[in-house]
């Protein structure tokens, strides 16, 4: 379910310190969370639950938030990137399970 955000971050700035573009992280599905989120814990229980390999990147300061805000469009977490492409929240990556897309989108690797 990509969507025009998902190439927003061509255009966008470095990421603050301590934070990581989802094109610099090895692992196929990186999850920007926050720790007092609960969809964010939702998507890691998820994403466990189907044995999928993630990065997670705390996004709960001010600048990094505002980077994954210009990064994806949205400022809201959890926000997550398969393949390098940004997919949205929770919401997105549980519909994409239930639908199959997930494990094929995860497949093309």
């Amino acid at each position: 379910m990509p969507d025009a955000a998902s190439h927003a971050g061509m255009n966008a700035p470095a990421p603050p310190a301590g934070c990581s573009a989802p094109e610099d992280v090895s692992a196929p599905v990186v999850l920007y969370s926050t720790w007092w989120c609960p969809w964010c814990r939702l998507a890691k229980r998820l994403l466990g639950k189907r044995g999928i390999e993630f990065a997670e990147i705390d996004v709960d300061t001010p600048a990094a938030r505002r980077w994954l805000a210009q990064r994806t469009g949205r400022a809201t977490v959890p926000q997550l990137f398969v393949r390098g492409e940004a997919i949205g929240g929770y919401d997105e990556l549980a519909a994409m399970d239930a639908s199959g897309a997930l494990a094929r989108a995860l497949a093309q690797g």
